[in-house]
């Protein structure tokens, strides 16, 4: 069976072996829900098959912009 990763540049948050697309897609959108507070602001950059997993990846800076920085524009 495949395996799957859910990750940041540096982290895995979560690995299973899957044996369908599907089951491995509803996967990944639990773990981004069960880790949302590691990943918050940081965006899914896609997926990609490494030496045999798929990584589902999520990177970039986190959003630090305050509230009132979008009305002083």
């Amino acid at each position: 069976m495949p395996m799957y990763q859910v990750r940041t540049e540096d982290e895995v948050l979560a690995e299973a072996e899957l044996a369908t697309d599907s089951k491995a897609m509803t996967w990944a959108v639990r773990m981004t829900t069960v880790h949302r507070k590691v990943l918050r602001g940081r965006r899914w950059q896609g997926h990609r098959l490494v030496g045999g997993v798929w990584e589902h990846r999520f990177g970039g800076g986190r959003r630090t912009a305050a509230r009132g920085d979008a009305a002083a524009g």
